[in-house]
């Protein structure tokens, strides 16, 4: 696997009136957190749902599969996706290695 080849997936189900509370604390307190860490990834995006407007995807690349094991194993990092997941009804990380891309 190349360096940048790592990504984080995470399916939020948001709690029905928190939405905009949730991308509050997604963008202020999980960003901040990331962008403090020795390796920190790459641009994250937060997308919503167009039909269901509690439903969000997160994504990002990662140096490596390392970084986001090191990461999700920081008392700090299950602080900070502990207090964004309170806001969800579920939430689902994960972490994939690329595959494929098209231009």
């Amino acid at each position: 696997m190349e360096d940048g080849d790592a990504y984080t997936l995470t399916m939020w189900r948001v709690k029905e009136g928190c939405e905009e509370e949730f991308v509050q604390a997604w963008k202020e307190d999980l960003a901040g957190f990331f962008l403090s860490l020795p390796n920190p990834p790459g641009t994250g995006t937060l997308i919503r749902s167009v039909e269901d407007p509690q439903l969000f995807y997160s994504f990002g690349p990662w140096r490596s599969l390392e970084d986001i094991r090191k990461m999700r194993s920081d008392p700090r990092a299950q602080e900070v996706i502990g207090k964004v997941a309170a806001l969800c009804e579920e939430a689902k990380p994960g972490a994939f290695r690329l595959v494929l891309t098209i231009p």
